[in-house]
C-alpha cells in the first residue's frame, strides 16, 4: 500500500506530521529535477536518510575532514575500502581506529536533520510513500528522530529565512569577535528565554559554541561546511551574534566606511555621467528622426522649386542688325 502526490497539494510539514501521527513505517521519497530524497519510518520515527546526488555517507565524510576528526588521505582510503566491500564509511572508519561510535552517531544525525530540514525549501516536487511491514537492518542508519521538533524548526527557519537574508546575504562573508569582556555574556539554556540587560548580554548554547569558530577567518560557508550545526542554526546564531553586537563583519572599520563612501561617490558621478550621454544620443536620435520622416526643409530643396519655363521665362537681349 502507497499514498503519492505532489508538493502543491500536500506541503513537506503535513506530509512528515500524518506519517509520525499515525506512525506508520515505510520508505518515504521525495523526488524533483534536482534530484531525490530517501526517508525511512519506524513506527512514526524517522530511522534512516539519505539524498541523490550528494549522499548521507559523502556528507558525513565531508563533515569529518572539515572539523579535522579524519585527514582527506584517509577518508579516500575508507572509499576504496567501500567500493569493494559495500561497507558504510563510518563502519569503515570505526575499524580503522580513526574516530569514535559516538562521533560517527552524531555526525550522521547532524548531516540527517541537515538533508530534513532542506526538504521544506522544496517548491516543486513529488512524493510518495511505500508502507510496509517490517524493514530490513541495513536501512537503520540513524538513532531514531521524532519529527515533533523538525517540523517546528522547518516552519520557523521558512518564517525567518528572509530576514537573515538580509543580514547575511552571502555565505563568503567572514566575521570577527567585537571585543568584550568575557563576564559580561552569560550562556543559557537553549529553551529558556534570553533575557537581555545592561550589565549582561545573554546568549544560547548554540550561538556560544558557533562564536568559537568565528575567527576573522572562516567565511559562513565553512561554518555551515564544519556540520557542528545545521545551515539553519549557523546562520541563526550568525544573525543573533550581529543583532547583540558580539560579532561584526570582517574589516568594518572607519576607514572601510570612507572607503565606501568614496566608492558610493565615485559610482554616483559614474551614474551621472551615463545619464548625461544617454540624454545626448536621445537628442541627436530625435533630431534625425524629425529630419527623416516630417523632412521641414522639403520647401527649399531644388527638385521642389517650380522651375515652369512658362513662369519664369528668360529672355536674351535683341541684336541690332
Amino acid at each position: 500500500m502507497a499514498f503519492k502526490g505532489t508538493l502543491r497539494e500536500f506541503k513537506v510539514p503535513d506530509i512528515l506530521q500524518l506519517i509520525s501521527l499515525q506512525k506508520k513505517t515505510g520508505i518515504l521519497t521525495f523526488t524533483s529535477s534536482d534530484g531525490f530524497i530517501t526517508l525511512i519510518f519506524e513506527n512514526g520515527l524517522i530511522i534512516g536518510v539519505d539524498a541523490f546526488p550528494k549522499k548521507l555517507e559523502t556528507r558525513v565524510g565531508h563533515v569529518l575532514v572539515k572539523q579535522d576528526l579524519v585527514s582527506e588521505e584517509m577518508l579516500q582510503r575508507a572509499l576504496v575500502i567501500q567500493k569493494r566491500t559495500n561497507q558504510k564509511i563510518g563502519e569503515i572508519l570505526l575499524s580503522m581506529g580513526l574516530i569514535g561510535k559516538e562521533t560517527i552517531a552524531e555526525a550522521l544525525k547532524n548531516q540527517a536533520i541537515e538533508v530534513i530540514l532542506s526538504l521544506f525549501k522544496w517548491k516543486k516536487g513529488e512524493y510518495n510513500f511505500k508502507i510496509m511491514n517490517s524493514l530490513d537492518d541495513s536501512l537503520r542508519t540513524i538513532d531514531p528522530i521524532a519529527t515533533d521538533n523538525l517540523i517546528m524548526e522547518g516552519v520557523q527557519m521558512l518564517d525567518e529565512w528572509p530576514f537573515i537574508k538580509e543580514l547575511i546575504p552571502d555565505d563568503k562573508l567572514i566575521f570577527e569577535p567585537i571585543p568584550i569582556e568575557t563576564k559580561n555574556i552569560e550562556i543559557t539554556l537553549e529553551d529558556r528565554e534570553e533575557i537581555q540587560s545592561e550589565d549582561k548580554i545573554s546568549i544560547s548554547e548554540t550561538e556560544a559554541n558557533i562564536l568559537k569558530y568565528i575567527n576573522g577567518v572562516n567565511s559562513v560557508k565553512d561554518l555551515v561546511e564544519k556540520g557542528v550545526f545545521t545551515e539553519y542554526k549557523v546562520y541563526k546564531s550568525l544573525y543573533n551574534l550581529i543583532k547583540k553586537q558580539i560579532i561584526k563583519r570582517k574589516g568594518t572599520s572607519k576607514t572601510d566606511k570612507l572607503d565606501d563612501a568614496l566608492f558610493e561617490e565615485l559610482k554616483l558621478g559614474a551614474e551621472s555621467r551615463v545619464r548625461n550621454i544617454f540624454r545626448v544620443f536621445l537628442l541627436i536620435f530625435m533630431v534625425l528622426f524629425v529630419l527623416t520622416f516630417f523632412k521641414p526643409l522639403r520647401p527649399f530643396q531644388n527638385d521642389n522649386l517650380v522651375t515652369d519655363s512658362a513662369l519664369f521665362e528668360i529672355k536674351s537681349p535683341m541684336v541690332q542688325d
